[in-house]
């Protein structure tokens, strides 16, 4: 007996594990990582072949892990927002260029070293606001008045500088005084902010390609800059300020920026100029991905909707929790292998394809970012980054077959099961024939039953009318209709009443009298006085009842609707 039941075990935990496509490989909660998922990359630095980590820290450190291990970092003249990498040429052996934006600067990293730095440039500074501030430095204009003609500025809609800002903000004189002496040697220069940055391939769709960073501002700009990262060759200016954004296609040829900005709305850059097609969210987005000829957005709402690339919203779903991150899957093995990874805030990792779920894994912690693609030798790797700092490596198993598990999600196979339909018996053949002798004999008792049906019920009706009982009565010379409507369950409940005039003269000061057990209920008004009822207009009033009694017991309420003679 002992022996059946350890091979009983046995079984259940090899069928458990061919459910589950994941491999763990690694866990480190001391990393001490601070990185969302736009500060996460997988690349092969040296050109090796082995796949490495990068990670723009918050603690401003680019730090490299290989396999297991940490192996270098390099110091980031500021907080990170983003990270990209790309190649700037073709010379072999094809060793990338690393691109961590911050601020209004962009670093770029070759071999893990400090290669250039690209700086955007200035905005258009109002020349109001330019001519101001030099009368300020020349004293031909007091404090107060400087302040008088920046408020005009703002009310009339002109963006300041950081530097008016600063100074309007400011509610002492003196402190004012000492702020423009501070400053007015120093040019008016307004500075942006990168906000979201990706790549996007020149002339080749190929995982080395040449390509161009793709850069979002705070100014609500999109920049495409060249293959060396050190010049502006396209230049859109967006109606809000871009959080993500996604490309497709190539630059020589044709290609689409898909950006989601801060509005709810997301827009469409086509070689350079903006379209006028615009995709209205429900809520922020919150994560952006482009797979194929549609693109996939997350929301704050919960919601993933999937759109074509022109518009046109495909299907959407909604997670249990908030969403961290989304990432695409997408392998090239024995078949082309396509799905969508999304993590939750509480840590549940979940792959579909499509609308269909896949699989799912929970992890202990909160998760901030989240990166797939090959690290290593592994082509299907997934890093995920807690909130704790930790780190945490999975793989996915080379014999999965995610295709075979998302087509459990389908239709149940009883569907194709025939009914058990039983055989036709004596008696029915019996009764099809006599329709078929019958037929126009029956059809007339049908009619004929059908015309006194209906007799009945119109002289029920006119009867209902003339006595005056029932939902349409004749008070006061006028036809009135009362519907009523029970809401709530008790003890304490509604009866929402329904008052209209159907006949072409008003009607004025109706009483409409309640009469009910008062051991059952208690009614604060029971007499209602309707001032007026106007022709084919509806009226409603709301009756508050009181359940009394102990027992629970009830019984019925009755509605009148009186005249001056009735």
């Amino acid at each position: 007996m002992e022996s059946r039941k350890k091979v009983r075990i046995g079984v259940f935990t090899r069928a458990q594990i061919r459910l589950d496509p994941w491999l763990h490989a690694y866990h480190n909660t001391v990393a001490g990582i601070k990185a969302y998922s736009n500060c996460i990359k997988l690349a092969d630095v040296y050109a090796d072949g082995d796949y490495k980590l990068l990670i723009a820290d918050a603690d401003r450190r680019l730090k490299m892990y290989k396999g297991n291990s940490f192996i270098s970092e390099q110091a980031i003249l500021g907080v990170p927002v983003a990270l990209c990498v790309f190649y700037s040429d073709t010379v072999r052996p094809r060793m990338p260029s690393i691109a961590v934006a911050s601020g209004p600067s962009i670093y770029i990293y070759r071999n893990m070293r400090p290669y250039y730095k690209f700086s955007l440039p200035p905005l258009e500074v109002p020349a109001e606001e330019q001519t101001l501030w030099v009368q300020l430095a020349k004293c031909d204009v007091d404090i107060v008045g400087a302040v008088h003609q920046l408020n005009q500025l703002r009310s009339q809609g002109k963006t300041l500088t950081q530097r008016s800002r600063g100074f309007l903000a400011i509610d002492d004189l003196e402190q004012q005084a000492e702020f423009v002496s501070r400053y007015m040697d120093d040019p008016l220069v307004e500075n942006t902010a990168i906000t979201c940055m990706t790549t996007l391939n020149k002339n080749m769709d190929e995982k080395d390609a040449v390509c161009c960073l793709v850069v979002g501002t705070e100014a609500a700009q999109v920049y495409i800059l060249d293959q060396q990262g050190a010049n502006i060759i396209t230049k859109a200016t967006l109606p809000s300020t871009p959080v993500e954004i996604v490309v497709n296609g190539l630059y020589d040829v044709e290609y689409r920026v898909i950006v989601a900005c801060r509005n709810g709305s997301i827009y469409t850059i086509k070689n350079g100029e903006l379209l006028k097609s615009v995709v209205e969210l429900e809520s922020p987005a919150c994560a952006l991905l482009q797979m194929d000829k549609s693109i996939i957005v997350a929301c704050m709402d919960r919601k993933i909707t999937s759109y074509h690339l022109k518009g046109k919203k495909n299907w959407s779903m909604v997670m249990p929790q908030d969403i961290v991150a989304m990432e695409g899957l997408n392998l090239r093995r024995t078949k082309n292998s396509k799905g969508i990874l999304i993590a939750l805030r509480k840590g549940e990792i979940l792959l579909y394809n499509e609308k269909i779920k896949v699989t799912s894994f929970f992890m202990d912690s909160l998760l901030t970012g989240m990166v797939f693609g090959q690290y290593g030798r592994e082509e299907a790797s997934l890093v995920l980054v807690h909130k704790s700092g930790a780190l945490t490596l999975k793989i996915l198993q080379r014999t999965a077959d995610l295709e075979a598990n998302s087509a459990a999600s389908g239709p149940p196979p009883e569907q194709d099961i025939p009914l058990n339909v039983p055989k036709k018996t004596k008696l029915y053949v019996e009764q099809t024939q006599r329709e078929r002798d019958h037929a126009i004999e029956m059809h007339r008792h049908f009619q004929r039953d059908l015309c006194k049906l209906r007799l009945t019920t119109v002289r029920s009706y006119v009867k209902v009318i003339r006595d005056g009982h029932g939902p349409v009565s004749t008070a006061t010379g006028a036809s009135i209709r009362l519907n009523a409507k029970v809401q709530g369950i008790g003890p304490m409940f509604k009866i929402q009443l329904q008052l209209q005039n159907s006949s072409p003269k008003f009607v004025s000061n109706i009483p409409i009298a309640l009469h009910y057990d008062h051991m059952l209920y208690y009614i604060k008004r029971s007499l209602i006085n309707v001032p007026l009822l106007l022709p084919g207009v509806q009226y409603t009033y709301t009756i508050d009842v009181q359940s009394v009694s102990d027992t629970g017991a009830a019984d019925s309420i009755y509605i009148f609707v009186c005249g001056k003679e009735r």
